[in-house]
């Protein structure tokens, strides 16, 4: 008979995989907090939280392609923040704190070393952000995975009181200001693209980055983990009359902008006011990507971005200048035009 270690699958060696992360995951630790890592599903104490009238939000997302680029230049460390960051600035959109937090892990052989940097960096992203790692799964697959391949993909759980929930569509107005956010480059979204351009473009990955950076490569300044914006977002909610805020991901500055507003007004994004990047730049150069294409592919160098009153704007720049944050006043809302554009670039 053939056993499940000769098909590919060793259970007896995830299990110790398993054993030696589970002090990573005791590290992260907030109200709430039961159970232990190893039961058949997390546990959760909302009531320990104290919220009055609660709503759960809820996430769930992987990092695509660019674990492909992490493994392929063995840098796996920054991943963890890419994975905990695609789920928790999405909660944060909507006003939530971040409860408790779920990964998976499929491989077609899961390999300790990287198993355990992934977890590591997973754990540190929760701890810093108020996040109880709760939990997860492995899954070893082999014909699904082939050789080092590697696949990642999270959850999240938040909370927010119910009078608290953001966007508060109908408060959003015309001429309303939008701030943006600095990322902290391509964070998890594109990456497909972005290694077709360096195949074709023949671009080395262990040399310098071909503009102005710090880095002492190309695949280090690629690899730079997503921003986690909860901490800084949780201050200025509390600071300023937040109306909405989006996520740039998926779809860019152009296609997440829109989710936040209604069907009666548009975005006006002032294409100007965005970071001065070299990054963003050297690639829409070498990529030949039309300014379209930038802003509806990538975050172009903004990783959130909250709207605003524009009586508050005030406000709003003493917060980021007392915090020494970095902001760009990237846009405003505008009536709908008659084609239905919702979203105009200047």
């Amino acid at each position: 008979m053939t056993v499940y270690k000769e098909a590919g699958v060793n259970i007896l060696s995830t299990d110790n995989l398993i054993r030696e992360i589970t002090p990573l995951c005791s590290k992260t630790k907030r109200p709430g907090k039961m159970g232990k890592i190893g039961n058949f599903a997390g546990l959760f104490d909302l009531k320990m939280c104290k919220y009055k009238d609660p709503i759960l939000v809820t996430s769930s997302d992987g990092i695509g392609t660019k674990t492909i680029l992490g493994v392929s230049q063995n840098r796996l460390e920054g991943l963890g923040f890419d994975l905990v960051g695609m789920c928790l600035n999405d909660i944060v959109c909507h006003g939530a704190e971040p409860l408790f937090f779920l990964d998976y892990f499929a491989a077609s052989k899961i390999e300790r070393n990287s198993f355990v940097k992934i977890i590591k960096s997973i754990s540190v992203a929760c701890r810093e952000n108020n996040c109880l790692l709760i939990g997860g799964e492995t899954a070893e697959m082999p014909g699904v995975y082939k050789k080092k391949d590697l696949d990642l993909a999270g959850f999240c759980v938040g909370a927010v009181e119910r009078k608290k929930i953001l966007p508060k569509v109908n408060r959003i107005l015309p001429n309303d200001v939008i701030i943006g956010l600095p990322s902290s480059g391509f964070h998890s979204n594109g990456y497909s693209l972005i290694r077709k351009v360096i195949k074709e473009q023949n671009i080395s990955l262990i040399d310098k980055p071909p503009f102005r950076s710090q880095d002492k490569s190309l695949a280090i300044t690629l690899l730079k983990p997503t921003k986690l914006y909860y901490n800084l977002i949780a201050k200025i909610i509390k600071f300023i009359d937040v109306k909405g805020i989006a996520h740039i991901t998926g779809g860019g500055l152009t296609g997440n902008l829109p989710r936040i507003i209604s069907k009666k007004l548009s975005v006006e994004l002032n294409s100007k006011n965005l970071p001065d990047n070299d990054l963003f730049s050297w690639f829409k150069n070498t990529s030949k990507l039309s300014d379209q294409e930038m802003l509806s592919t990538f975050n172009c160098g903004i990783g959130m971005a909250l709207i605003i009153s524009k009586k508050d704007l005030k406000k709003a720049k003493n917060f980021f200048d007392k915090n020494k944050e970095e902001f760009f006043i990237i846009g405003r809302t505008i009536k709908n035009t008659r084609n239905g554009e919702n979203c105009k670039i200047i």
